[in-house]
């Protein structure tokens, strides 16, 4: 079982799923409140939080100063029903592994999150944390991909 096991329903289909987890995440990734998650370094702000899109691209994040940290790298690139990544925070000892699907269902998307690996990367009392952290990140791209839906579905019934 992994360490972090999360299931959500997003009203886009699993292509639009996709693509607005990888290339908006710039939008709707948390970077406030009780988990904000950035490597900036003190004193600088972030910019952007990115996935070059192809198998072995980076994950990383981009900060006002030109500087930026490799947070990690695709290891699974299959739109629009796969994602695999790492994750690694510089102060580990290894890395985490992040994968995502995303399947038709219904009239919308299934989203699986699972995240593994805090035992081999050192911090396995972080688990919790980020069970309860990435909760909070993904309902920011929950709320990113309903509010699309919405405004889509309002300019559907002006026309």
């Amino acid at each position: 079982m992994p360490d972090v096991e999360l299931n959500a329903t997003v009203p886009l289909p699993p292509e639009r799923a996709f693509a607005v987890f990888v290339e908006e995440m710039n939008t709707w990734w948390p970077r406030q409140g009780v988990f904000p998650y950035s490597f900036a370094p003190p004193g600088t702000r972030p910019l952007h939080i990115r996935f070059e899109a192809h198998l072995g691209g980076r994950y990383y994040e981009s900060f006002a100063d030109g500087s930026e940290y490799t947070i990690g790298h695709i290891a699974a690139w299959q739109p629009p029903s796969q994602l695999a990544y790492s994750w690694r925070d510089p102060s580990w000892q290894g890395e985490t592994m992040i994968s995502l699907s995303f399947n038709a269902s219904g009239h919308g998307t299934a989203v699986r999150y699972r995240q593994d690996g805090f035992a081999a990367a050192g911090v396995a009392w972080l688990a919790p944390y980020y069970r309860v952290g990435c909760q909070q990140t993904l309902a920011g791209y929950i709320a990113h991909c309903r509010a699309l839906h919405d405004v889509e579905a309002l300019n559907l019934s002006q026309d």
